[in-house]
């Protein structure tokens, strides 16, 4: 395991694609960076005061790649986990990679596959106190706190409880990990608007699925999408 440290960067994400030989768990992170991104290409906000990493992972041949789509959820645990040992607020899990607080983002996921290499990418709003024009759809650790945090403890943190998680998830624990997401599930009963590509669907979020997939009730039919960007339909929800 290697540790890179930047003031600023592109991105660490794309830093790590850009290595030619990756070690597991080598670790990238910034104080800045200029093309910070989320998942489907998402912008993200990339200022000093966040937790901005990314780290490798080194594909298991013993682990089926099917099973890999499941890997944005075991990183979303741990962070889960992470967080509330560093501060006991109510995170919420939104599938498939973000992290809430009293309806407000706070933590951004990406995973990205390049040959035998995942790399996550994690943003985590921690001593921010500003969002622009994200200021009514963000939060920060600070804020809802109250107090600010290291940093790079964090960051060491999520890693090691990123290796445990997945040790977890490696030895038969997904069950375990699935009821856990399930009772931090952001989009569980409400309002749920999903877009692949042109076509949208809404309908009413429901259970993570075994095989990763989220359940949402369209028109009284269980579907599964595993793919979509979902949005929460706030109008609905205020009508209720």
């Amino acid at each position: 395991m290697r540790i890179f440290r930047f003031d600023e960067i592109d991105s660490t994400n794309s830093f790590l694609k850009r290595e030619s030989k990756l070690e597991n768990y080598d670790l990238a992170m910034a104080k800045n960076q200029t093309e910070g991104r989320g998942r489907r290409g998402n912008s993200w906000v990339s200022k000093e005061g966040a937790a901005l990493f990314s780290f490798v992972l080194k594909e298991n041949p013993k682990l089926p790649m099917n099973e890999y789509r499941k890997l944005p959820l075991v990183v979303g645990v741990a962070v889960l986990r992470a967080l509330k040992k560093f501060q006991n607020l109510d995170y919420k899990f939104k599938w498939t990679n973000d992290i809430y607080v009293n309806e407000k983002k706070i933590s951004g996921i990406l995973v990205e596959k390049i040959n035998e290499n995942f790399i996550i990418g994690i943003g985590i709003n921690v001593n921010n106190e500003e969002f622009g024009d994200l200021e009514n759809s963000a939060t920060s650790m600070k804020i809802e706190s109250d107090r600010e945090f290291n940093i790079e403890e964090l960051i060491f943190a999520l890693v090691e409880e990123f290796k445990k998680c997945f040790g977890e998830f490696l030895n038969g624990g997904w069950e375990l990990i699935l009821n856990e997401i399930n009772e931090k599930n952001y989009l569980l009963d409400k309002p749920v608007t999903i877009k692949i590509i042109d076509k949208i669907t809404r309908g009413i979020g429901g259970r993570v699925l075994d095989d990763g997939t989220l359940e949402v009730d369209v028109e009284g039919i269980k579907k599964s999408f595993d793919i979509g960007e979902v949005h929460i339909s706030f109008k609905d929800m205020a009508a209720k």
